[in-house]
């Protein structure tokens, strides 16, 4: 099976050991499981090591050893031009193959193209150096502005859902009950995201709009005909957000426009158990979840643990680089530190958003 552009860009991160810890893992995992993942891996091994076998003179200033270590660096960002360099020092190598070294090495032809090639090289690590971090930042720049039009668009069909069906009757939790089982289709609520998925049965939004760009393996819902069987979101991957409790004993939100009711993917509870299988009859036991200082620390992994968009009760988004705000974690109860996945907020000031 041939690897998505996702797979591939794992097992670079594995390779060059890019990433966070879990991004490392991901791809040795991937090596491990998916044969067409092993086979880059071994090609990324083959071509790369090749490049430590290379052995020049000294340029001045060991310009040759840093060009080479540079380039490896960001081969995999530059694979085009790469290949071309590596096409060029195997040409000369097979030029020079059958001539003594050291008539070699005094060769002004050689001399004068191997310096051509290390010139080339330290312009393509000059350009990269300054391009590609702007590049990713850029990147990351986008996927947060797509990621607030998304919660934009959601917060206003919250509010026309809630204008148009004043009871939400059938799909709120009871206080108390599981909020984490996404995939459930019984008659019984078993998710928060059971009033979400009315958005999208209802046509208020698509299913691509519960997707963060940053979202790494998130998929939308569907076909169509699917969505009107279900009674709430078949994956976790189907949704990139987590959101306020919304039980049959919530307050009213009147006068709480700076209220939080929606954030990037809460990291907590990022590896709560998916679906149990395609028919959505089984799910998994929450596995009890205990508070660590990185779980307490840790901002959502949609934008890279860097931070989260929120949205507030008056519509409005914002990028927040820490989760306290106003004082309160806005991914845990206060006081509780330990997780069986039935909390609930202790009071109207204690946010606590869930998957």
């Amino acid at each position: 099976m041939r690897l998505s552009k996702e797979q591939q860009q794992i097992i670079l991160d594995f390779y060059f050991r890019c990433g966070t810890e879990e991004d490392v893992v991901r791809g040795r995992d991937l090596i491990a499981s998916d044969a067409e993942a092993a086979r880059l891996y071994d090609g990324l091994e083959s071509t790369l090591t090749e490049l430590d076998s290379i052995k020049y003179e000294p340029c001045p200033d060991n310009l040759a050893e840093l060009t080479i270590a540079k380039l490896k660096l960001v081969a995999s960002s530059c694979r085009t031009g790469q290949s071309n360099l590596e096409r060029l020092i195997a040409a000369e190598q097979q030029k020079f193959a059958f001539t003594p070294a050291a008539q070699v090495r005094k060769s002004p032809v050689f001399l004068r193209k191997f310096y051509d090639i290390m010139a080339a090289a330290a312009a393509v690590v000059l350009i990269a150096g300054v391009a590609f971090p702007t590049f990713a930042s850029m990147r990351a720049h986008s996927q947060r502005v797509a990621c607030e039009a998304n919660m934009g668009r959601i917060g206003q069909a919250f509010s026309s859902l809630i204008r148009d069906n004043e009871r939400l009757t059938g799909v709120k939790l009871t206080a108390g009950s599981p909020w984490w089982k996404i995939g459930d289709q019984g008659s019984q609520p078993q998710s928060n995201t059971r009033v979400a998925w009315q958005l999208i049965k209802q046509d208020y939004v698509s299913p691509e709009t519960f997707i963060c760009a940053g979202h790494k393996g998130g998929q939308p819902v569907s076909p169509q005909q699917l969505i009107q069987q279900l009674h709430d979101f078949p994956c976790r991957s189907n949704i990139s957000y987590s959101f306020m409790i919304i039980c049959d004993q919530m307050g009213s939100m009147e006068g709480k426009s700076r209220r939080i009711i929606m954030s990037d993917m809460n990291p907590v509870f990022r590896r709560i158990p998916e679906c149990g299988n395609k028919q959505y009859e089984k799910l998994n036991q929450f596995e009890r979840v205990l508070l660590t200082d990185q779980l307490k620390k840790m901002s959502s992994p949609n934008h890279g643990t860097r931070g989260q968009n929120v949205l507030y009760c008056d519509g409005s988004v914002e990028y927040v680089k820490q989760r306290i705000v106003n004082g309160d974690d806005i991914f845990t109860v206060r006081g509780v530190e330990a997780y069986t996945g039935t909390e609930t907020p202790r009071d109207e000031n204690d946010v606590f958003l869930v998957p």
